[in-house]
């Protein structure tokens, strides 16, 4: 039959293996959101680089109207122009006149507006040019993380695999009893059930313990319970007692 201090140390051992384990879970568990910032960050640059694309569109296509309109205006003032040797009286000569001045002030405004949508439209492709290449390189660095994430996951599960052969093993060192407690008293206490005492103190709520309690934990004969967490406690030099010096 296994002494106390046989059954506390494989206790001891199985919730070094459950801490262990509900660290690499907890790493696992912020795989998918390490993942998400990653594909996040490409769906920001790929939307920066379609706004972008969208301006140099919509300046591409303001530009042909401008063009098509500024063309069919310069050939109705060549047409008007046609006519004025061809009027008779003044008053028509000058209302032409008028006209074609009018035409050609309006079509020298767009002939500018013209020029600054040009000198805009290659700002805008170098912002495009920016933002693609901005997108390229991050498609690139986020497939290479992704795939680290990947490869970082495969081998957590792989450790979770590995813990969970050792914690089956250490289980059957358990009395059924008392891995029952150690269970219940898990799920209460953020997954912690065992804490040593070192001295008069419980490293799992670090508050001192009875002084009578203290001598009784020295025996290492009795299952205790710390007055403050309610954690199963022992003391740390009766169950790992030092090892003696050389003589």
């Amino acid at each position: 039959m296994s002494s106390l201090r046989e059954k506390l140390k494989a206790l001891e051992e199985l919730q070094q293996i459950d801490l262990e384990l509900n660290e690499i879970q907890a790493v696992i568990a912020a795989h998918p959101a390490r993942r998400a910032e990653v594909e996040a960050a490409v769906v920001a640059a790929r939307k920066a680089w379609e706004q972008e694309q969208a301006r140099l569109d919509q300046n591409e296509r303001e530009r042909r109207q401008l063009e098509t309109l500024l063309g069919m205006e310069r050939d109705k003032v060549k047409k008007w122009e046609g006519r004025l040797g061809e009027i008779r009286t003044p008053r028509e000569y000058a209302a032409l006149s008028r006209e074609i001045d009018i035409a050609k002030k309006t079509n020298d405004g767009q002939s500018e507006q013209l020029k600054e949508l040009t000198a805009q439209a290659e700002l805008l492709r170098k912002g495009v040019d920016a933002k693609e290449e901005e997108l390229s390189d991050r498609e690139a660095a986020a497939q290479a993380e992704v795939e680290a994430i990947e490869q970082r996951k495969a081998a957590d599960e792989e450790k979770v695999r590995g813990l969970e052969a050792r914690r089956g093993e250490a289980v059957k060192q358990v009395d059924p009893g008392l891995l029952s407690k150690y269970e219940n008293i898990k799920r209460r206490r953020a997954g912690i059930a065992i804490a040593p005492v070192v001295g008069m103190t419980c490293k799992g709520c670090h508050r001192n313990i009875p002084p009578q309690l203290a001598i009784t934990l020295q025996r290492a004969d009795s299952i205790e319970t710390c007055p403050s967490c309610h954690r199963i406690i022992y003391s740390a030099e009766a169950v790992n007692p030092p090892a003696p010096s050389p003589a």
